[in-house]
């Protein structure tokens, strides 16, 4: 059954409702709890919106309220790589350039956000908004964006690089900085299926 969100902030779900919290059964509000305490928090610190003062998520995470039992392992992931040892800056560099190519709105609003907190400068979180190459990283950023842009819009990672990346990363974290290329594709996917946009981006319903 299609959903058809209404005026207001509820244009923030793009073809989802905003679920408010006492329309929650128990695993979703276990799950909220859950955003509550480290989405939420994590947007509050780096300087965007996760959640609306009355409860209710936007972004990807409105999507996986309705989805426990997907979204609980996908927060395991998440949070695995995390805690894979992805400099910051490398990080908001890999995030920014898929969900560029992707055109994920409200991922490239979160981000970009958390990338001025990284440490990236300006022009670099601008080029990288436009889907361009940007200047001013540091070498391993540089790699990663190069090969980001290789898995997302060549689908191929070229000998040269695959050994810049190997002797930058080591294994171990060449392997989680593919595995944050597939989570954001996972979560600009969502983003894009809902047309799901930032803050200040919202679109009249259709009628």
């Amino acid at each position: 059954m299609n959903e058809h969100p209404v005026n207001g902030t509820s244009g923030l779900g793009g073809r989802l409702s905003l679920l408010p919290p006492d329309a929650l059964d128990e695993a979703q509000r276990a799950l909220r709890d859950r955003l509550q305490a480290t989405r939420a928090r994590d947007a509050q610190e780096a300087g965007y919106t996760a959640a609306l003062p009355d409860g209710r998520f936007i972004g990807p995470f409105n999507a996986l309220l309705r989805t426990p039992h997907i979204a609980r392992p996908l927060l395991e992931w998440a949070q695995a790589l995390t805690r894979a040892g992805i400099p910051a800056d490398v990080r908001e560099v890999v995030i920014l350039t898929v969900a560029a190519h992707w055109r994920a709105e409200y991922a490239l609003y979160a981000h970009t956000a958390a990338a001025g907190k990284a440490g990236l400068p300006g022009p670099a979180i601008a080029s990288l908004l436009r889907g361009e190459a940007p200047r001013g990283l540091r070498p391993d950023a540089d790699i990663a964006h190069r090969l980001a842009v290789a898995l997302v819009r060549d689908h191929h990672v070229p000998d040269d690089l695959y050994d810049e990346a190997a002797a930058a990363f080591g294994t171990n974290t060449l392997i989680a900085l593919v595995s944050l290329v597939g989570q954001y594709l996972s979560t600009s996917a969502l983003l894009a299926c809902f047309q799901v946009p930032a803050p200040g981006h919202t679109q009249a319903p259709a009628t």
